[in-house]
């Protein structure tokens, strides 16, 4: 039975074509989790910590603790695909979706840290500017951009597997690129 997070349906004729080089995608994502998975560490964790530490919420700590989880898991399978694993694709969904879940647990730690400063901040009459709705367009933005880099990582394709799509025409500028133009006339028989 296949895995449906590993294999959509959309993978074999994704709506949208890239021909991606695994590799190359495979070594970006794993820089971009190395970098991603120290900066969660140091502001996630820090944030986490000041915000256990004043009694808010535990939620915070688990939020960072599994964002940063997942950027490692990312991270190691990035670098299995830049050396041309295969597996590397199924540890980096997960750690795509690790990173998700960890976004949503912190979005939820937000949220219950914000009603806490917010509730103190009416039991004083003072108008403290804080909303629910940061926290909840942070979380649309994080799946917006992981749900793009998913659908890369499962439309990529490593060297010696078929291209999504096959360059039609001559291309150049002016030339037939298959855009509407008509292809150009076949060349003339030798001895006419």
């Amino acid at each position: 039975m296949p895995n449906m997070l590993m294999e959509p349906p959309c993978a074999a004729n994704p709506p949208v074509k890239f021909n991606i080089d695994g590799k190359i995608l495979g070594l970006v994502l794993a820089i971009l989790a190395c970098i991603g998975a120290l900066l969660a560490l140091l502001a996630g964790g820090l944030f986490a910590a000041f915000a256990f530490a004043g009694g808010f919420t535990l939620i915070w700590v688990l939020g960072a603790l599994v964002t940063v989880v997942g950027y490692i898991v990312g991270a190691v399978g990035g670098f299995q695909m830049f050396t041309g694993n295969r597996q590397g694709k199924q540890w980096l969904i997960y750690g795509l979706a690790l990173g998700l879940l960890g976004a949503f647990i912190n979005m939820i730690g937000t949220i219950i840290a914000y009603s806490g400063v917010s509730s103190i901040c009416s039991a004083y009459v003072v108008n403290c500017g804080y909303s629910i709705a940061g926290p909840i367009i942070s979380f649309i933005i994080t799946f917006i951009v992981l749900f793009i880099l998913y659908y890369l990582v499962v439309i990529s394709r490593f060297p010696g597997d078929a291209p999504l799509s096959a360059p039609t025409g001559y291309g150049g500028y002016g030339g037939y690129g298959g855009s509407g133009g008509a292809p150009p006339p076949p060349p003339p028989a030798p001895g006419t």
